[in-house]
């Protein structure tokens, strides 16, 4: 089983329960394996949201068929430095820092930090921090792309000190 059959069983349920399937990770471990499941949603999720679908899974029986008896689900929110898993999350984040890794070397690095500036189907541009450049990839081509948040002007947003 694939990570888009995964899809086609949990997003029915995490659908059921008013929110957004945002990513599936299967983690393989010398003894259990790990099904972590991340759900948002156009409100807030919160804890009874990710229990009631972790519940809910726990019943499916194609789950247990693909991980048998002894594997380990966890569902949670993708969190503030969330992982994206496909192109079209990108597009609300317009405007913020990302960070990745591609799967090959580019110019001789791996590792890219920048400004999302645009974003289409296939491919994503950013303005490079460290320098003036604007760059364009693949989102096909990357291993990993994550948020990068200003942990700085989010405390100031939330601070409720004067």
């Amino acid at each position: 089983m694939n990570i888009e059959e995964l899809n086609n069983i949990i997003e029915p349920v995490v659908t059921r329960n008013k929110c957004i399937l945002w990513g599936i990770e299967i983690l393989r471990g010398k003894k259990r394996n790990t099904l972590r499941v991340f759900i948002d949603s156009n409100d807030n999720v919160d804890i009874n949201d990710c229990e009631s679908i972790s519940k809910d899974l726990s019943y499916e029986p194609s789950l247990d068929m693909y991980f048998g008896d002894d594997y380990i689900l966890e569902v949670s929110t993708p969190g503030i430095d969330r992982k994206f898993f496909d192109i079209s999350q990108l597009n609300d984040f317009i405007g913020e820092n990302l960070e990745f890794k591609t799967k090959e070397l580019i110019n001789g690095q791996r590792k890219f930090s920048g400004k999302l500036t645009d974003c289409n189907d296939v491919t994503f541009t950013i303005k490079d921090i460290k320098e003036p450049n604007i760059l364009k990839f693949k989102f096909a081509d990357l291993d990993l792309c994550k948020l990068k948040p200003n942990y700085n002007n989010l405390i100031k947003e939330h601070s409720h000190a004067k």
